[in-house]
């Protein structure tokens, strides 16, 4: 996950716990699942030859 995602993932988490989150913020946190579900799937091969520089 990257800083990105973990910022908008604690921020989301705050509307949630404060009970402000609309239908907007259960997209959004839909779409940050999927893209990290998505990450964490990869092989790590993979993901090594997209993250590390050549």
């Amino acid at each position: 996950m990257s800083p990105e995602q973990l910022k908008t993932l604690q921020q989301l988490s705050q509307l949630f716990e404060e009970g402000s989150a609309g239908p907007k913020q259960v997209k959004q946190l839909s779409a940050l699942l999927a893209e990290i579900n998505q990450l964490a799937n990869w092989p790590e091969e993979s993901l090594e030859q997209i993250v590390s520089p050549h």
